[in-house]
């Protein structure tokens, strides 16, 4: 076994220092999304220690130590920390604080592990795109990648459904141990919701290719679009066709003429309101994994306000420093026996909180919550003044508005899953922060940066960043 870990150590170590020297920070960080989301745990996975060794895991270290030469050598881009960046520092100093203080050993080491692979990793990698090179070049090929991973997502989700096996890689996805929502679009996260948040974000970033495409080249983006669609249709999630639809309309709202946006934005309320009142109870009951019936799909509609009810009650005995991070599933059984009001607490038990933040808040208290509504609130700020601003170039104003847009989506899903216990969702919405926070200086630059300047890349090898 040891063997095997060096073996697995030294493979990673090299690939990951050529991922880094052809394509820079920025190029690292997306081989880590891509490495995470389809090659993590379910792949493959060594036990080295309380925590186990995976690709990603690898990869996130290589990374790690890439930056650290990066930045004594000066091929990085140092950027001053602004207030989002001392509201994640707080934030993540919080979170270790309120995990170590309790019983992090729980549950074979589950706060632990919830805390590195959900927090303290997706930080690591906020902190190392902010200050990577980023330049017009790198963000196209950043969406193209998005768009060319959500193409292989939504026909993920199409061969998922349809049965098509031979059709879908990586093959643990069809494997009969996984059949938690099996019958769905899940893709390699094994997660329909995971899947269609990476999907509206895909999207999102294939769109971005819109102004510099041609009519032919429209027509197959326009092609991409509907293929997504179909995809994201298929994870069989409200929250996900919910956040999808609020993202684009973002997207939509933001950019077509002032004179059009009244029309447009009445016209989509029109036809949402028709869809709601014609469809509702469709859009309540509906069969969606094949291991549950219609009705049993209905009722988890029903559970979130008895898990609300639940986070209420935790909160106000520990309203400032909660039952500590990842305690929830050991504390939230002695709430469920309570009669002082008529819902079935007791249908909670086996799940965790279905939102982000009252999660944190059952968890971390006020503190935890406030400083991450707080880091969220500055993110929309920034991204919003990159995007108003007249001093910077076109490509980051789009990255502002793709931050935007997935923003909206993002928070469409929080209000009903705890989405940061979903692989890589965390990993993907800091890589995104972190790019747009490294975009900030251009909102109030006097000119826009050479591209020379921009792009160059160390040593003069080929780079994305």
């Amino acid at each position: 076994m040891d063997a095997l870990v060096a073996i697995a150590g030294v493979a990673a170590l090299v690939w990951g220092a050529v991922l880094l020297v052809r394509g820079g920070l920025l190029g690292g960080c997306i081989a880590l999304l891509l490495a995470g989301c389809c090659f993590g745990h379910p792949f493959f996975h060594l036990q080295a220690g309380p925590i186990p060794l995976t690709a990603d895991r690898v990869l996130w270290v290589v990374l790690i130590g890439a930056y650290v030469v990066w930045r004594r050598v000066g091929w990085a881009d140092p950027k001053p920390p602004g207030k989002a960046e001392i509201v994640l520092c707080l934030l993540a100093a919080w979170l270790i604080v309120s995990a170590v203080t309790h019983d992090w050993q729980t549950r074979h080491n589950q706060p632990l592990a919830w805390l590195v692979f959900f927090y303290l990793m997706p930080i690591g990698v906020y902190w190392i795109v902010r200050q990577a090179r980023l330049s017009r070049r790198g963000l196209g090929i950043v969406w193209a990648s998005m768009g060319i991973f959500g193409v292989y997502l939504a026909g993920t989700a199409l061969a998922e459904v349809h049965g098509q096996w031979w059709a879908v890689f990586p093959k643990y996805i069809a494997s009969p141990e996984e059949l938690q929502f099996f019958g769905r679009g899940r893709g390699p996260l094994l997660n329909p919701i995971g899947s269609g948040f990476f999907q509206s974000v895909c999207l999102f970033g294939a769109l971005m290719w819109w102004p510099r495409l041609r009519r032919p080249g429209r027509a197959i983006l326009l092609t991409i679009a509907l293929l997504m669609g179909l995809g994201i249709y298929y994870t069989y999630t409200r929250s996900v066709w919910i956040g999808t639809a609020a993202g684009l309309m973002v997207l939509l709202g933001m950019t077509l003429p002032r004179e059009w946006r009244l029309p447009a934005f009445g016209a989509t309320m029109v036809v949402a309101t028709l869809l709601v009142s014609t469809q509702w109870e469709r859009l309540l009951v509906f069969k969606r994994d094949e291991a549950l019936s219609a009705r049993e799909s209905a009722e988890s509609v029903k559970l979130r306000p008895i898990l609300a009810m639940v986070a209420w009650k935790m909160f106000l005995d520990r309203p400032v420093f909660g039952c500590g991070f990842g305690q929830y599933l050991d504390e939230h059984g002695n709430y469920l026996a309570d009669r002082s009001t008529e819902l079935p607490l007791e249908k909670a038990r086996p799940y965790v909180q279905h939102n982000v933040i009252l999660s944190l808040l059952t968890e971390t208290g006020i503190v935890g919550a406030g400083l991450f509504v707080a880091l969220v609130i500055l993110w929309a700020r920034d991204a919003w003044r990159l995007w108003r601003s007249n001093a910077a170039p076109p490509w980051a104003r789009q990255q502002a508005l793709l931050f935007l847009a997935m923003l909206v989506s993002y928070l469409a899903n929080a209000m009903f899953h705890e989405m940061s216990l979903i692989p890589m969702v965390n990993m993907l919405l800091f890589f995104m922060a972190g790019v747009t926070a490294g975009l900030r200086p251009l909102s109030s630059a006097l000119e826009f940066p050479a591209e020379s300047e921009t792009m160059a890349p160390p040593l003069g090898q080929k780079a994305i960043a």
